[in-house]
């Protein structure tokens, strides 16, 4: 026994692993990449979901919740009944708990109040088994998708980016105009149902918060050796890795902020508005605007991977309004070299050194044939 005890603890700790890899992988699928301040919130409705569906198994299900019973590390001296009573707690009070969550997805002005945020909360109790159910089988999609990606040698990248209202549409026009001239998608399609209806299940049953986080209709643009999927907030680039960095590459170079932003803060999002419309003002208008702008970016608190977008924003207003950085015409070629002219000096060169070959070989044969004559 002493030696089996420490063989299951390791299991359980690889399982555990495995567990949080695929459920990182299925909530990735399911949302993208979502700006920093909700992935706490996210997290907690996804393990959230998950526990609720553990207690409530073990409540309906009095074999599994013994077995459940006998997995927890549960002290002597806590009894077995007081477990199944918060288990029984948990079945019932976690859904609304996981409600009130979904409030802190909203935008601060925009969450309910009154009666709207009891039913917010009440909506908990739909939320819990379908982002449960809804993981588990993008659990299973994800992990043949990464096992797909590894066997093919593709890459997996992100960009961050918080979709404009109303502008989904437009910025996938953006996308693929921008893609199709750097010859790396021939089309568009609808992404895959697998993603899509859990997300507009998802969206209708759980409100406005995490409606804002999955899109009406996932697209996906594809090539040869790259496809991009289009999330409200993020661009998930799969593919060869020199074609997912050339993607990357052209979306920080060519798409404009006029249809998403590429910040995920408040501030950082005022900053780049104010930067986006100045590429269409005149130049004067733009160099007055300049000095105040880099003063706001050196005193904006924001990571590293933000600044830089600002920054390189700030750079794209320095290129005048007829250089099309884009540019990418190859020159002209040379013209040929005109052909060399037969001149005197070049005859008596040429002339001095054949007769100065001939004079070596010539000497060289002498030679020998005088020492041949006195052996003799």
């Amino acid at each position: 026994m002493a030696l089996i005890a420490p063989i299951f603890a390791l299991l359980g700790r690889f399982v555990g692993r495995v567990l949080t890899t695929t459920l990182g992988w299925a909530s990735m699928l399911l949302f993208g990449r979502v700006p920093q301040d909700r992935q706490v919130w996210l997290a907690v409705l996804t393990f959230g979901s998950l526990v609720w569906v553990a207690a409530a198994a073990g409540v309906l299900l009095p074999d599994l919740g013994a077995i459940l019973l006998t997995a927890l590390p549960r002290p002597d001296w806590i009894p077995e009944d007081l477990v199944r009573l918060a288990m029984l707690a948990v079945a019932l009070l976690l859904p609304a708990i996981l409600g009130a969550v979904t409030l802190f997805l909203f935008e601060p002005e925009h969450r309910p109040t009154g009666f709207g945020l009891v039913k917010q909360v009440a909506r908990g109790y739909g939320l819990a088994p379908a982002l449960a159910v809804t993981l588990i089988v993008l659990a299973v999609a994800g992990t043949i998708r990464k096992l797909s990606s590894v066997i093919h040698r593709r890459e997996d990248a992100h960009v961050p980016i918080v979709v404009r209202p109303g502008r989904y549409e437009a910025l996938i026009g953006t996308l693929a105009k921008t893609l199709e001239d750097g010859e790396l998608v021939t089309g568009r399609r609808p992404g895959s149902t697998v993603l899509t209806v859990p997300a507009r299940i998802l969206a209708r049953i759980a409100g406005r918060g995490i409606g804002a986080l999955v899109p009406d209709e996932l697209v996906e643009l594809y090539g040869p050796r790259v496809s991009v999927s289009v999330y409200p907030a993020d661009l998930a680039i799969t593919g060869a890795p020199d074609a997912v960095a050339r993607a990357r590459g052209l979306v920080a170079r060519d798409v404009p902020s006029r249809d998403a932003w590429f910040t995920t803060t408040k501030e950082a999002q005022e900053l780049e508005d104010r930067m986006a419309a100045l590429q269409a003002a005149d130049p004067a208008t733009r160099q007055e605007a300049l000095p105040d702008i880099d003063r706001r970016l050196l005193d904006l608190t924001v990571d590293q991977d933000t600044f830089e977008v600002l920054y390189r924003r700030r750079l794209q207003l320095a290129v005048e309004p007829d250089l099309d950085v884009r540019d990418t015409a190859e020159p002209e070629p040379a013209p040929p070299a005109p052909p060399r002219r037969l001149t005197l000096g070049t005859v008596l060169g040429a002339v001095v050194a054949v007769l100065a070959a001939t004079d070596l070989i010539l000497t060289g044969w002498f030679a020998r044939a005088g020492r041949n004559g006195r052996g003799s």
